[in-house]
């Protein structure tokens, strides 16, 4: 009887051991399985990119040569270069990179390649995409095997990493005829993919309670040779029995019927009774400076499709280069990405106006420069003879549109925090040896311990590629709290955020930071006019945060404004702050208020000190005030300091504490941390040119006496002065 008993629990135990594991093993392969419940029901919330998919590489299946990448002789096509680092499958190029090794080139007709670009989606938050399908190549044998071996490899990524996808019909350079070829085409991407239908695809975007369906280039002004009459006539077609819904791809200007638009009403007939969203065509009508009245008709067009009961979707994009495609070198950077301020300045326009969703041009396209996703950074470009290829600003990684689509992407999600303020992106790294900071050209650096108990570096930075001093602009912050492993916060401030600024922009040279109940104060010299030498400022820009969120507030009035820069600020033990600045030879100090904003009385000559030229610190140590500057040493500035009992001298010159380094100018800052005292400065070994420059850091000592040890410069070693 007892045998019985356990044999039955024995049995008993096995088959819930089974389920158990049985269970288990359903669950891990529907984790593995792509989530065939998401829907895209709306294009509402979302924020897509157009994707081209036209490139092909010479030894591709394509067999389409190098198709859209247009290498013949010494010409192309294409302005920017795709980032390469993560394709499994790759070509080699018909260029060379700079060090004479091969570039390599990707082909959209690859799985591999579409399979790269949808899981980038996924990780930067992306929505999804419209697959471009240009009526006049799927007319052709080869663009129709292309295209649909494109699209398939599209459909079979976005299921894997739930991404919205639809299709676009691009009309350019189409005959009246075409549109039949549309309609078809349409019909045989049903029968070959079930395209529409939802368990087969089930993350092909829907809108109105129907697939969307794109048609792009109606009503445009430049002499297409069908008319608004022959795609209103298409469109009825295909929307028989209410099987779709339409987005139309319209001029700029469509509902005022000017500038780009054909003045023809029938454009607007066909959208009353046709379509269900309105996407103008924004690229090339707009740069950052005339961007804000240009795009002033927003809110009417919103309202227009609002009245007509209408979705509307704004397009923004990050820039525009086609030098290369039009072979004419002026066109290179034709409208300026400005480091993600132009294609923010769009999404934030976008938002106040209104939309709801948002449409990217686009993905891949690098003919025209407007791609997003990742490609190369300048000064890791392949030569091209007497051309040249464009990259991503120095300083941001290949990846940094695709970042910053995707906090577009988060902001109409409905996340908080966003604002007309670009976002600033961090970016963490460790220094084990000098220079500290290498993604990004920084020289004059200012470092401060705040109350957090972290060490923070304000900078001003070196843009690439240079011109002289004279672009140095969008200062950003770093941190750390163990000299290793440091943060790179973002940019907190460039030249167009200053209200009186030069309107030209650059000449932010070397700031400072200070903290004082609760705020902290951003210093910083800027020219207030087109003649810089003779205009310039010291600014401050105020915040609650020590890396993010600094408004300018003015600037100091009535002081000199010769030489008016290098400013520095030191707050003595008993809460009472000191100004300094100078240059050309001449440094002054002074008093500053409660509201560290004005001066507390003139300002008087900083006297004792030698061979001063510019970059004045003043740092206090037992009791020692300490002034810190670089000297005149011909094209090899020297670190001097001298001392007082007083912070406003008369000063005792003490000598040379850093010797020069590879680099005409030296800036530098003295501060304590944990302890250990630290000299920073810059010096130039990553670039070899002088307005290349990286900050650095070293342990300081000193002696006994109170007087400096000689700094011991480290880290990779610069070319010895002559």
């Amino acid at each position: 009887m007892i045998t019985s008993i356990i044999n039955h629990q024995s049995k008993i135990k096995k088959s819930l051991i089974c389920f158990i594991v049985g269970m288990l093993c359903l669950w891990q392969l529907s984790a593995q399985q792509p989530n065939k419940n998401i829907r895209y029901d709306s294009y509402h919330g979302l924020v897509m990119a157009g994707y081209q998919g036209w490139f092909a590489a010479d030894g591709c299946e394509s067999n389409r040569g190098w198709y859209h990448y247009g290498f013949r002789g010494d010409n192309a096509s294409i302005d920017f270069l795709p980032d390469m680092t993560e394709y499994v499958k790759k070509y080699v190029a018909p260029i060379k990179m700079l060090d004479g090794s091969d570039a390599y080139l990707f082909s959209s007709f690859d799985e591999e390649t579409m399979d790269l670009h949808f899981r980038w989606m996924k990780e930067y938050g992306i929505d999804g995409v419209f697959m471009q399908r240009f009526v006049n190549e799927v007319k052709r044998p080869s663009g129709k095997r292309h295209f649909n071996k494109v699209l398939e490899n599209a459909l079979k990524a976005a299921r894997k990493y739930d991404r919205a996808i639809g299709v676009m019909y691009d009309l350019s350079g189409c005959q009246p005829e075409d549109m039949k070829v549309l309609e078809d085409d349409w019909k045989e991407l049903q029968s070959l993919f079930l395209l529409t239908d939802r368990n087969q695809n089930p993350t092909y975007i829907w809108h109105n309670g129907r697939p969307l369906l794109t048609v792009w280039g109606v009503g445009f002004n430049d002499n297409r040779r069908y008319s608004t009459d022959d795609v209103s006539q298409m469109i009825a077609r295909v929307k028989q029995d209410n099987k779709v819904s339409i987005m139309l791809g319209v001029p700029y200007f469509w509902r005022t019927l000017a500038r780009d638009t054909e003045n023809n009403p029938a454009l607007h007939t066909l959208i009353k009774n046709s379509v269900d969203i309105v996407m103008p065509w924004a690229v090339g009508r707009y740069s950052n400076n005339n961007y804000a009245s240009v795009a002033a008709g927003l809110l009417d067009d919103i309202k227009w499709c609002s009245d007509n009961k209408l979705d509307y979707v704004p397009l923004v994009f990050p820039g525009f280069s086609w030098g290369n495609l039009k072979r004419n070198t002026a066109l290179y950077n034709q409208i300026p990405r400005l480091q993600g301020d132009f294609l923010w300045q769009q999404v934030a326009g976008a938002k106040a106006a209104g939309a709801t969703s948002l449409y990217v041009a686009m993905f891949d396209e690098i003919d025209e420069g407007t791609a997003i996703f990742k490609c190369a950074n300048e000064g890791n470009l392949p030569l091209f003879g007497e051309k040249r290829f464009v990259g991503i600003e120095h300083g941001l990684g290949s990846d940094y549109y695709l970042w910053l689509t995707g906090e577009a992407t988060k902001w109409f999600h409905g996340t908080h925090g966003y604002s007309a303020n670009k976002p600033a992106r961090t970016h963490t790294f460790k220094a084990q040896e000098n220079p500290i900071v290498r993604h990004v050209y920084t020289a004059d650096p200012s470092a401060h311990v705040w109350a957090d108990g972290r060490l923070y570096v304000y900078p001003s930075q070196d843009i690439y590629p240079p011109r002289g001093c004279d672009l140095m602009d969008r200062y950003h912050v770093f941190s750390t709290d163990d000299m290793v492993n440091w943060t790179d916060h973002g940019e907190i401030l460039n030249s167009s955020q200053v209200p009186w600024g030069r309107k030209e922009g650059g000449f932010m040279w070397a700031p400072d930071c200070a903290y004082k109940n609760g705020v902290y104060y951003f210093y910083f010299p800027h020219p207030g006019g087109t003649d810089w030498n003779n205009t310039w400022k010291i600014g401050v820009a105020t915040s609650k945060s020590p890396v993010k969120d600094f408004t300018v507030q003015g600037y100091f009035a009535d002081i000199d404004s010769f030489a008016m820069i290098d400013p520095s600020v030191f707050v003595d033990d008993d809460g009472q702050a000191y100004f300094y600045y100078g240059g050309g030879g001449r440094c002054k100090g002074g008093k500053l208020k409660e509201n560290m904003m004005e001066l507390d009385g003139q300002l008087q000559d900083m006297t004792g000190l030698e061979d001063f030229h510019e970059a004045a610190w003043v740092h206090k140590r037992n009791g020692i005030y300490y002034l810190s500057y670089s000297d005149n040493n011909r094209r090899a500035n020297r670190m001097r300091y001298a001392t007082s009992k007083n912070p406003l001298g008369p000063w005792i010159h003490q000598g040379i504490y850093m010797d020069s380094t590879d680099c005409d100018t030296n800036h530098g800052s003295i501060v304590e941390y944990k302890g250990q005292w630290y000299a920073f400065y810059h010096n130039s070994v990553l670039s070899g040119r002088g307005n290349l420059r990286s900050i650095c850091v070293d342990k300081l000592y000193y002696n006994p006496d109170g007087t400096i040890q000689k700094v011991e410069q480290t880290g990779l070693k610069p070319k010895p002065k002559n």
